[in-house]
């Protein structure tokens, strides 16, 4: 029987400027006054602002130190004890920060580097009411661009994501910074985008009437599947070769403002499903805490493919294989024969809130160990 929508749902189709290309920072001081930058507060990883630093302008490289926070490694300029060791985005950093500035003032919050950090930086510029801008210096996700930031406990515990009612302001991508980056993120990222179509087209499945956007959001997880499994090996291989390809610039553009166009014009209907659902639930288990995010949706792809029985397992093992990504939980550094660990990721991930309950039929704890078992065999 089909589902009939009977919803509203927010479109948020993605930053207000996205730019891409080799000098693109010199944007940031065609955005905004000097004025403005002198007020900035910098968000960075440590080797992201190494990565970034011979491209980025003098506005920026002047905020380090006085008008900035190290992310993950600690701050001198921040009495907060070991908080800041912390490499996620938790309530617990953004409130201190927050008490910080407050105090201190700041007109425009920028994010450098990952995920963890722009997550952060952006939750940061809601809760101050200040325009945010991202430098991403890896294509790990669609952080940049996607007014969402998803939450950690401070022990690296996945607490669930929070959409944000208003855009991100600008993301300023250089492609130079992202093709020194260690391939392990690009291929996270590609996993990640990857798993928008696979898990939006379970989502969007026996509805007789969709919104526009979400068909819309349908569409375009289509095309982003499409350039991924075809040009996914080529950006690979640039990018290992410090080649500055045509194939490395659109996969790195289909990651960052494709997967954030995607979730933004569906809303509901494009964002997650079981593959999301067994990220959160691997993230239980002390091994996978230092695992991209990523890595663990491809398995949860994996995972997910097999639970629908759809032909799609055949589909992405031999890109996954392509791509190095993993295809069992022991290419995770998991023990799938370690029961008690097994009984908690398949709990955390079948917990009634997790979005693996939005497939056509019901989940139960053997279904998912059937289909766990299933992908062990074929990665193994």
């Amino acid at each position: 029987m089909k589902k009939t929508n009977q919803y509203p749902i927010r479109v948020q189709p993605g930053p207000a400027n996205y730019y891409s290309y080799p000098g693109t920072l010199e944007e940031l001081e065609r955005l905004y006054s000097g004025k403005i930058l002198e007020r900035a507060f910098l968000l960075h990883g440590r080797r992201a602002l190494a990565g970034a630093a011979p491209y980025l302008p003098l506005a920026v490289s002047r905020l380090v130190g006085s008008r900035s926070f190290l992310f993950g490694g600690g701050d001198q300029h921040f009495n907060t004890g070991g908080l800041f060791n912390t490499a996620h985005c938790s309530h617990e950093l953004v409130d201190a920060l927050s008490a910080r500035l407050e105090s201190d003032g700041a007109s425009l919050i920028i994010g450098l580097g990952g995920g963890s950090v722009l997550d952060t930086a952006k939750a940061l510029s809601v809760k101050l009411d200040l325009p945010f801008v991202a430098i991403p210096t890896i294509a790990a996700t669609c952080a940049a661009a996607t007014p969402l930031s998803v939450w950690y406990s401070l022990e690296g515990k996945a607490l669930g994501f929070e959409t944000f009612n208003r855009a991100v302001d600008a993301v300023l991508v250089e492609p130079r910074i992202i093709l020194e980056a260690p391939t392990d993120y690009l291929k996270a990222g590609i996993a990640d985008t990857l798993a928008k179509w696979y898990e939006a087209s379970i989502l969007t499945a026996g509805d007789e009437y969709l919104p526009l956007s979400a068909r819309l959001g349908l569409e375009v997880s289509a095309t982003l599947k499409d350039v991924l499994l075809e040009k996914g090996k080529a950006a690979k291989t640039a990018l290992q070769t410090h080649t500055l390809s045509p194939e490395f610039i659109e996969v790195v553009d289909a990651i960052i403002i494709g997967g954030s166009l995607v979730g933004g014009l569906g809303e509901r209907y494009t964002r997650v499903a079981a593959a999301h659902a067994l990220h959160n639930g691997m993230s239980v288990l002390s091994e996978t805490r230092h695992l991209l995010h990523g890595v663990k949706v491809a398995y949860g792809l994996l995972v997910q493919a097999a639970l629908m029985e759809d032909g799609s397992l055949a589909e992405l093992v031999p890109k996954f294989r392509e791509l190095d990504l993993p295809l069992s939980l022991r290419d995770m550094g998991i023990d799938p024969d370690d029961k008690e660990k097994l009984r908690h990721f398949i709990d955390a991930s079948l917990v009634p809130s997790e979005s693996i309950h939005y497939l056509p039929f019901p989940i139960d704890r053997e279904r998912l160990l059937r289909a766990i078992e299933t992908v062990e065999k074929l990665g193994g």
